[in-house]
């Protein structure tokens, strides 16, 4: 028998692969089934926790639900307000919360069971677009820009993906590169979070990124 609450610890840039590794673990297959709910927060306060409870307690066709929450920080309120949801769901609703290690407080963390450790990785394509785009200069990032926008289709959820690949690519550098990557890691929490404005100018924020990000070698991404 399912569980109906889990907790996968780790960078927020795990989203999108969780997402995946969820719908196949518990069947909820078909992208854009309204079963599954997707939920990224920066800060997940009190006010999304309401916003999850609600969401939560409305019934779906099937009875059953997934719902997958990754954030970067999480108040205590927000996860004393989760305690009777986790504890006590809809029967058919399944959680998965995703969480930095050791944010998650240990009454919280006790209505969880520990996510299935999975290699989590985003497509080869978008992997491959965040590498080419941080080993060019600016001019060449730029027309990247133009491509990853040319198609309207899903394109929040795309540049969601670039911004993730863009993020993991620079953490595998940050112990050795230092302040520059972490200022670039910085500008990119920045310019996620204006994505989720109701009208954002997606190419104005990515080439503020093609003009700060560092630029890497690909000498140095074939060493690492």
């Amino acid at each position: 028998m399912q569980h109906h609450a889990y907790l996968f610890e780790g960078p927020l840039s795990n989203l999108a692969g969780l997402v995946e590794d969820a719908r196949t673990r518990f069947t909820f297959t078909g992208h854009g089934n309204p079963e599954v709910r997707v939920v990224r927060e920066e800060t997940f306060g009190i006010a999304e926790a309401r916003s999850l409870r609600q969401a939560a307690a409305l019934k779906s066709a099937t009875g059953r639900a997934l719902f997958v929450v990754g954030v970067s920080a999480m108040t205590t309120e927000a996860q004393q307000a989760l305690l009777k949801l986790f504890e006590e769901p809809q029967r058919g609703t399944i959680f998965v919360l995703l969480a930095p290690h050791g944010m998650v407080i240990p009454t919280l963390r006790s209505r969880m069971l520990p996510y299935p450790k999975v290699g989590l990785t985003k497509s080869n394509f978008v992997t491959a677009q965040a590498k080419k785009f941080l080993k060019s200069p600016q001019a060449a990032r730029s027309a990247e820009i133009t491509k990853l926008l040319k198609d309207d289709e899903a394109l929040r959820e795309r540049v969601s993906a670039f911004l993730d690949a863009l993020e993991a690519e620079l953490y595998t550098r940050l112990a050795k590169e230092g302040g520059r990557v972490q200022e670039g890691l910085e500008d990119i929490a920045k310019i996620r979070g204006y994505t989720n404005d109701r009208a954002p100018s997606y190419k104005m924020l990515l080439e503020h990124l093609a003009v700060t990000l560092p630029q890497i070698s690909a000498e140095t991404q074939e060493k690492s």
